[in-house]
């Protein structure tokens, strides 16, 4: 029997290395992660031995440990597989900040520099702290191997660490790269379009820093252009165990030209410009699973996770399954959210549901967001298995399917007519329980005909578990 492992729909595949540190092996754990700008995805960090509670991304990018959703804590109703937001941006680009006393004054020279350039090019204003509850805190924690930050306003007292470079000073365009990542701002290579700028020379990359290369999910909403230039660009070099290339550039750029550390580009200035100056949203869930034969309703949460305050004028639905919803009155400043109400129309039987809702906020800016439903039949006859084919290319098919319980393998046969006919693979085996999967199979010579697949979960929890059928045309 051949086995295949597929990626999670709208997730990355990953195993978990270790790497040494201080002869104490510091093992690497996922974490799901949503950002203001509208991007998902899930990235490995590295445990830090003196900080059990956050995970070292990136290589300089401090995220909050938090554990996978196990499929007994799924509500029979409501959403699911929601991931931890991080880092929305600082309500109207206003930042305090402390000095810690450990900080040397050649690294506070640094961080006063670097603050100076930041409200020199941008409208983002640094503040010493009086009595403000959220607010950056420049520190040292003696570790001299790279300074650190979490992405975005993140709540309370945040640590950046200024602990780098030679004697523990690093440059003022370092400071600056910690900063942005204070302000929400990510590594340019990780952007899911970086295939088209750069090329990443895996074999160069030490082994366990291969994640920090890692893209991070879909087009963000306020993308621009590529960035060779940009101070959180890694250098052609970064975590290279030969000395030899880990990030070649394309269309004609030099390698040198990548990772300066002298301050913000054009790109950097326009990009922060235009984040904070746009309303960002943030709409609770993807995924909404349900045996509900009625019609019912239920509310999400809509919250502000940009810089500037916003008011939603209108909601309208795509109809599908969702039925009418009811938008929030007043003005929603950053930082704050109020409950979506929403109508969502009966079962119509078992399958998976698209709909959409377009939210139009005073200004002008749309938001149209995406939500599937998964309706199963927890009576007789019982499915609680779902499957949906569709075309994707020549001779394929993509396979949606989903599960009650989340089991993540399944045994998948074929026919066309009454024949059974061999695929590429009998087996499907998801790497871990999620409520939704994706997977593509290529059925060769089969063009033009009518295939007909049978999935069946081999781990589920639903007792006995339900086969699903689909029937598709292969193109």
């Amino acid at each position: 029997m051949r086995k295949v492992w597929l990626l999670l729909v709208v997730l990355a595949s990953c195993t978990q290395p270790t790497q040494r540190e201080g002869g104490v092996a510091a093992p690497w754990e996922p974490v799901w992660v949503a950002l203001p700008d509208g991007r998902e995805a899930l990235v490995m960090g590295r445990v830090i031995p003196h900080d059990p509670n956050h995970l070292l991304v990136e290589g300089d990018i401090l995220v909050p440990r938090r554990s996978f959703p196990r499929p007994g804590e799924v509500a029979p109703q409501g959403f699911t597989l929601e991931p931890f937001f991080y880092g929305a941006l600082w309500p109207q680009g206003r930042v305090p900040y402390t000095i810690d006393p450990a900080v040397n004054e050649a690294q506070r020279a640094r961080i006063l520099e670097a603050i100076a350039h930041i409200e020199e090019k941008t409208s983002i204003r640094f503040v010493e702290r009086t009595s403000e509850p959220d607010y950056v805190r420049f520190m040292v924690d003696n570790d001299q191997d790279t300074c650190w930050s979490p992405v975005g306003w993140v709540g309370g007292a945040q640590d950046l660490d200024v602990y780098c470079g030679r004697d523990g000073v690093p440059s003022t365009g370092t400071v600056v790269h910690e900063i942005l990542h204070a302000l929400g701002f990510w590594h340019e290579h990780s952007r899911s379009d970086r295939d088209e700028y750069v090329e990443i020379l895996w074999d160069n990359i030490v082994d366990e820093y291969r994640y920090a290369f890692d893209k991070l999910g879909l087009k963000g909403r306020l993308q621009g252009a590529y960035d060779y230039d940009s101070v959180m660009h890694y250098s052609a070099r970064a975590f290279s165990k030969n000395g030899q290339l880990t990030i070649r550039p394309k269309n004609g750029v030099p390698p040198e030209r990548l990772g300066q550390r002298q301050g913000l580009s054009q790109g950097d200035i326009a990009a922060i410009q235009a984040y904070y100056g746009t309303p960002l949203l943030r709409l609770q869930g993807w995924f909404h699973q349900t045996t509900f034969l009625e019609a019912y309703a239920f509310s999400q949460e809509l919250r502000n996770v940009g810089a500037v305050p916003f008011q939603v004028l209108r909601v309208e639905v795509g109809g599908t399954w969702l039925e009418d919803a009811t938008p929030p009155t007043g003005v929603l400043p950053p930082g704050a959210s109020v409950p979506l109400g929403l109508k969502a129309k009966a079962c119509p039987g078992p399958g998976l549901q698209t709909d959409t809702l377009r939210l139009e906020l005073e200004g002008g800016t749309v938001y149209t967001l995406a939500r599937t439903r998964a309706c199963y039949r927890n009576q007789e006859p019982r499915q609680m298995t779902l499957l949906r084919l569709d075309p994707v290319g020549p001779e394929s098919l993509q396979l949606t399917f989903a599960e009650w319980s989340w089991a993540k393998r399944y045994r998948l046969e074929a026919k066309v007519g009454q024949q059974a006919i061999s695929t590429p693979y009998s087996e499907i085996q998801m790497d871990r329980p999620q409520p939704l999967y994706a997977a593509v199979l290529r059925l060769e010579g089969r063009s033009g005909q009518e295939v007909c697949l049978t999935l069946t979960p081999l781990d589920s929890t639903v007792n006995p578990p339900t086969s699903a059928e689909a029937c598709h045309v292969v193109p």
